[in-house]
């Protein structure tokens, strides 16, 4: 089992600095787990490469996951639209339209609070930033776990992103809407 490296700084370029020499000092990156704390605000990070063997495919992914304030009452899910999405919604299936023609064309959103929603992504390098990673699923939901329920801001995706500067955009991501959520 991966353990959790823990980094924290009071600014993002000290943290990533941090990351960065860890990272470059592993033997292999198949498996790396982070919780990175800047300001006070904890936002976690796992990285997994399984190469698979023989006939077998291997998989990866990278997610991740920050816990939001209980007072939050924002949920939403955005995922990649799809051929089957565009039958689903042709049979009535919801999908929000948020007003942002290129993000409501790459994704299937929903969310209890669409003028909320809309307000947190108007910012064009978040756009952008999601653009670039049109296969990952976005969410701000209820999760539990063993110690009890939670909020959380959850940015996944079924590929390891192994470049550090893609790795920060998402992290910068997640920290600023974090800050707009409070």
């Amino acid at each position: 089992m991966e353990t959790i490296k823990t980094f924290s700084a009071d600014t993002e370029e000290e943290l990533w600095q941090q990351v960065a020499y860890d990272m470059a000092h592993q033997k292999e990156l198949l498996q790396y787990s982070a919780q990175l704390t800047q300001a006070g605000q904890p936002i976690y990070f796992d990285i997994d490469i399984d190469l698979g063997g023989g006939f077998e495919g291997g998989i990866s992914s990278t997610t991740f996951m920050a816990p939001v304030p209980s007072q939050v009452s924002l949920r939403f899910a955005l995922h990649e639209q799809g051929f089957m999405d565009e039958v689903g919604k042709f049979f009535g299936m919801e999908d929000i339209e948020l007003g942002f023609q290129d993000i409501d064309d790459a994704f299937i959103i929903k969310t209890n609070e669409p003028d909320t929603l809309k307000r947190l992504l108007a910012d064009p390098v978040l756009h952008q930033l999601l653009l670039k990673h049109k296969s990952c699923e976005f969410r701000l939901q209820d999760d539990a776990d063993e110690t009890g329920p939670e909020t959380v801001l959850t940015f996944s995706k079924d590929e390891a992103i192994l470049d550090l500067a893609d790795l920060r955009e998402i992290y910068s991501m997640l920290y600023l809407i974090l800050q707009k959520l409070r």
